[in-house]
């Protein structure tokens, strides 16, 4: 999908979703209790999993007091209750002094041996090692006895915050999930024959056709949503998430979502095809939305995630690279979308779009880190997904009157003028990308180029912060290289 209306089965890696399951979770800087406590999570609240360790639950924990220190302090500090570490303590009263040593509880899972038990079975039953059960129950040998009760310690897992941050939380205060990285592509301009052979890349596992558009009439949708095309995708092991535009329209787009009926129609419309086409998911690619529509935008969605959840149907929502403009990026509201919505898209690109009076690339790779940050301040990593141009632009400067046009390329056409020109590429230090340039006819011809050293270090900026995935507008302007490197 363009930011702007100009012309122009899977080998991912499985990675892990943490969902708090209580109120008051506390997140530390390291795997240990008495660390620096970071933050605390609601239950529900979901982060990246990047890693596990072994925690210090297997012995006792001690705290010394220190000046300024209280019993309300200390507890909650390790996430425990004044009444449990007083009677941990035996302490008869909330006073406590400098220097005293406090024993911190621990809240244990217990496991009761039952025949076939051994100590390996159940450390590996509970992903712990031998030695710290052997540590934690004061064993004094390998055997278990049946009906004997042991201890299980709880280990910690490292998860991703906003904004990047990382921190620990207890193993049993989270419930770890896998979630399949998306790689994702969208189809544009094709006839359908063309589209279901373009999606049979082994990489991508979502393919996204437009097949709705905002109307204004009816059910304020046109619907072009196949079928078959649905069931010859799932056949390769395709998702699909159909599309639905807003034809770049505020008013339309204001006049629909500013109204309660109008947006139930709309809402009930879009239900009841993609149940009928068996749709995986709907990509919702709203653009140039008035910001006086910002609030309707977030209703709109969050009625339509509550009408698809029973079918068990993803809702992903496109949002431009934060900027300055009013009606491109300030009417989204990300913090509330990614609240809602299983998947944000940040649309990386255009960073120079058509028509733009400046020549220079559609993403250079700072832009991009540099959005990819900003949005991983407001939505969780592993919701979003980063969009990639598959196209880009040469650029003409007429050297007389310095005025400037742009024209829309597939990689295969950048190639194409690379080698009929004879140029060579030089690498750009400054966008990361190649780069080549050529004068004719009194003009100045620049093309900053999209191709598999630039898609590369995309790809690697997905893995570094634990993104949920990556998709390409759009499918059938790459060239075959691409796939090499277009997978996480």
């Amino acid at each position: 999908m363009c930011l702007f209306p100009t012309s122009g089965s899977s080998s991912s890696k499985t990675q892990y979703i943490g969902s708090v399951k209580v109120d008051n979770t506390k997140v530390f800087s390291s795997p240990k209790l008495g660390s620096t406590l970071l933050k605390t999570l609601k239950k529900g609240e979901e982060f990246p999993v990047i890693s596990s360790a072994v925690g210090d639950s297997a012995g006792p924990i001690i705290h010394k007091v220190k000046s300024g220190n209280t019993l309300w302090k200390v507890a909650n500090q390790y996430g425990v209750s004044v009444s449990e570490l007083q009677k941990e303590n035996k302490l008869t009263s909330s006073e406590i002094t400098v220097g005293q040593s406090l024993k911190i509880p621990q809240k244990y899972k217990i496991h009761k041996v039952v025949s076939g038990d051994t100590l390996w079975k159940i450390s590996s039953k509970y992903k712990v090692t031998t030695s710290d059960l052997t540590k934690l129950n004061n064993l004094h040998a390998d055997t278990v006895n049946v009906g004997q009760k042991l201890k299980i310690p709880d280990y910690y897992y490292q998860v991703q915050l906003l904004d990047g941050k990382k921190g620990w939380i207890k193993t049993s205060q989270l419930q770890k999930k896998a979630q399949k990285p998306v790689v994702m592509g969208w189809t544009h301009n094709e006839s359908k024959e063309n589209y279901t052979q373009q999606i049979k890349q082994p990489n991508l596992n979502v393919v996204s056709p437009r097949s709705y558009t905002l109307t204004d009439s009816g059910n304020f949708v046109s619907v072009s949503a196949d079928a078959k095309f649905v069931q010859n995708a799932h056949k390769q092991g395709k998702q699909v998430w159909q599309l639905i535009g807003n034809q770049f329209d505020p008013v339309l787009t204001g006049s629909v979502l500013g109204n309660t009926k109008k947006r139930q129609k709309l809402v009930s419309a879009l239900r009841d095809s993609l149940v009928k086409t068996k749709s995986d998911g709907i990509n919702v690619d709203f653009e140039n939305i008035d910001p006086k529509s910002k609030k309707d935008f977030v209703l709109f969605i969050g009625e339509l995630k509550k009408a698809l959840k029973p079918h068990g149907i993803k809702v992903s929502v496109d949002v431009t690279r934060e900027n300055e403009d009013p009606f491109w990026s300030k009417s989204l509201d990300r913090k509330a979308l990614g609240k809602i919505a299983d998947y944000i898209i940040i649309m990386g690109y255009d960073e120079h779009w058509g028509g733009s009076p400046v020549a220079g690339s559609v993403s250079s790779l700072p832009w991009i880190k540099e959005g990819t940050k900003l949005l991983m301040k407001e939505v969780p990593a592993h919701k979003i997904i980063l969009a990639v141009p598959f196209y880009t632009r040469e650029w003409v400067t007429d050297l007389s009157t310095q005025k400037v046009k742009s024209h829309d390329l597939t990689m295969a056409e950048v190639n194409k003028i690379i080698s009929s020109h004879k140029l060579k590429k030089a690498w750009d230090k400054k966008t990361q990308q190649n780069y080549v340039e050529y004068t004719s006819k009194g003009e100045k011809h620049q093309i900053w180029i999209e191709d598999k050293k630039s898609m590369k270090l995309r790809i690697d900026l997905v893995k570094q912060n634990h993104l949920g995935g990556v998709s390409a507008w759009y499918i059938g302007s790459e060239t075959p290289d691409i796939w090499d490197v277009y997978q996480i």
